[in-house]
């Protein structure tokens, strides 16, 4: 299953593509930095390799440089003996022959160094100037600072239920989040990657997020204690959240037959504003609010129509929001399997095919069981509908054994153990008055300096709390080369802007984390030759090497990790996303009134 979800991005040819363009190509710009700035400055080029690994092919210029084109597309390298002996770390083979070269001067390491990071600045500014000209549409609701709603409860990825930290803290919807730790957001994603990578702590450790919020006209400073939210089974990752979701202006789209909506006489473009005379901040907020009113109640809704303000009464309808659910249980909580009734084998079809909804793990049976898996056999006998495994499961006088089919149609086995119960659940169901949100989506135009301000400060933050012991964020949670292209290959399949936007941060932050001052990287380079010229003479060659060699090996081992968790990132991710189609056909789309 996992290595089919692995091919998936290498099927699409267009977001590969783009992948290979804009990761592979920012690094090719940084490396094409360097390499110019040596032929301006006459460095000796041993090598100028597009891409990494295996070579394709290569030659021999006229100036001597040998260009190379390799397997992997991702980047590149340049080889220059006098800035650096990088050897091994280069694709160096040992036998180039540079003792007689020339020293470089101060001028000349410091130009060729931080040529790099000069030359993915003027990439990021090229991009930064078509999205300024084009501008980028943003769903309208993420430009706010307001919050929109307010849960009881937040759930992590393994469905485990905590109490909202935002609810406990006394949030409310309609706050105007004023600042996050003392830092001003610019919309909402910023205030959830601030609350993210924030490193405050309560007196016994635990994390702590200090809001400010404008209410009635008034600031008040708000004590969040956050939750650490698991967001990936495989890696364990976790980050900070306070369970907020931005406010959003609710538009009427499309209106259902035969529903509350329609006999009140909404129509298609009315703003909902109120209801019961209280200000609505988003839909969640609204549902809330109707499902918390006994059934048969009447509601006056408040409504913004042609710019004027008018009252509807409407009385919502509870109807099935959900499938039935067949949920498996074993004794004394060890573990729990649910199951849903599948179309995907047959879309006209009755009946379909039971497939897993989620797990409850528990014993180690549960453990092998993936969530979105096709149920093939239940004890040896086909069960096509909830009911025939219900009887089957109630009737096994023994372990019940279970045939069930991943993703990539691998079948496998598991044996529950012996004693679980079985029951349907009926559908959930939602007082609801019938209606469709129209998307509001808006154009904005930021310029290169604001695209430039606002990918400087989110690589300073990131950076911060990767070195501040009282954050939450560690060496795992750094984005590979995995990590990188998966993002870009999933913005292509939405938005071209996206990637150039995600472009242009990816180039600031290698700008900025190529001249930190550390041996092995750009600034590192800069730093000795700023120590060779303080001193005036040479680093003694036993110390440049030790160092260099040191801190290259910390260089690759943290590649290799990234790498490693990249893809076990994706694993996870993949595992979410089968969850995330489940739940998706657990919930009714053609909702009838």
């Amino acid at each position: 299953r996992k290595m089919g979800d692995f091919a998936d991005i290498f099927s699409n040819t267009r977001a590969l593509v783009l992948v290979m363009l804009f990761f592979g190509g920012s690094i090719f710009v940084h490396e094409l930095g360097h390499f110019l700035a040596a032929r301006l400055r006459g460095l000796k080029i041993l090598r100028f390799s597009i891409g990494f690994g295996p070579r394709i092919f290569s030659w021999r210029g006229g100036d001597g440089c040998e260009y190379i084109v390799s397997l992997l597309p991702l980047g590149g390298y340049v080889a220059l003996p006098q800035l650096a002996d990088m050897g091994a770390l280069e694709g160096g083979n040992g036998n180039d022959k540079t003792e007689n070269l020339p020293k470089a001067s101060c001028a000349d390491k410091i130009i060729v160094s931080a040529a790099g990071a000069f030359f993915n600045i003027l990439f990021a500014a090229l991009l930064a100037a078509v999205i300024w000209g084009v501008g980028i549409t943003k769903n309208a609701a993420a430009e706010s600072t307001v919050v929109g709603f307010v849960p009881e409860k937040i759930r992590d990825v393994a469905g485990n239920e905590f109490p909202c930290p935002a609810k406990l803290a006394g949030v409310r919807a309609g706050d105007k989040i004023v600042s996050v730790d003392g830092r001003t957001p610019n919309d909402f994603q910023q205030i959830i990657e601030l609350i993210a990578i924030g490193s405050g702590r309560t007196a016994d450790g635990k994390p702590l997020a200090k809001l400010e919020v404008e209410r009635d006209g008034k600031i008040l400073t708000l004590d969040v204690h956050a939750q650490l939210i698991k967001t990936n089974p495989t890696t364990g990752d976790e980050i900070r959240m306070i369970g907020i979701s931005p406010a959003m202006r609710m538009f009427v789209g499309k209106i259902m037959d035969n529903s509350p909506a329609k006999a009140a006489g909404l129509r298609e473009g009315d703003e909902v504003a109120e209801i019961d005379g209280k200000k609505l901040h988003s839909n969640a907020q609204l549902g809330a609010y109707l499902d918390s009113l006994k059934d048969g109640t009447q509601v006056k809704l408040g409504i913004v129509r042609d710019g004027k303000k008018i009252e509807i009464a409407i009385t919502p309808k509870r109807v099935a929001l959900t499938k039935e659910l067949l949920k498996i249980e074993a004794p004394n909580g060890d573990g729990a399997v649910s199951f849903i009734l599948s179309n995907r084998r047959n879309p006209n079809a009755k009946t379909g095919l039971p497939r897993v909804f989620s797990v409850k793990r528990g014993a180690e049976a549960f453990d092998k069981i993936g969530v979105g898996n096709a149920l093939c056999y239940a004890d040896g006998k086909p069960a096509d509908s909830l009911e025939e495994l219900d009887k089957i499961a109630n009737e096994s006088s023994a372990r019940l054994a279970l045939t069930l089919a991943d993703a990539a149609g691998q079948i496998y086995d598991v044996v529950l153990p012996a004693g679980v119960k079985s029951a349907i659940e009926p559908p959930k169901t939602r007082a609801m008055l019938g209606y469709m949100l129209r998307p509001e989506f808006t154009t904005v135009h930021p310029s290169i300096f604001e695209q430039f301000s606002d990918s400087i400060v989110r690589t300073y933050n990131a950076l911060s709390s990767l070195v501040n012991p009282k954050s939450d964020v560690g060496i795992k949670s750094l984005a590979g080369p995995v990590d990188i292209g998966r993002v870009i290959y999933k913005l292509s399949m939405t938005d071209f802007i996206l990637v150039l936007s995600f472009a242009v941060l990816l180039n600031v932050n290698l700008a900025i984390l190529n001249i930190l001052p550390i041996p092995v990287l750009d600034g590192g380079h800069i730093l000795f030759a700023v120590v060779e010229k303080l001193r005036g003479k040479p680093l003694p060659p036993a110390v440049f090497a030790t160092v260099q060699g040191i801190f290259s090996l910390l260089l690759l081992s943290l590649m290799a990790f990234v790498v490693y968790y990249g893809f076990l990132r994706w694993s996870g991710d993949t595992d979410m996303e089968n969850s995330g189609e489940a739940v998706s056909e657990y919930y009714i789309k053609d909702i009838k009134f």
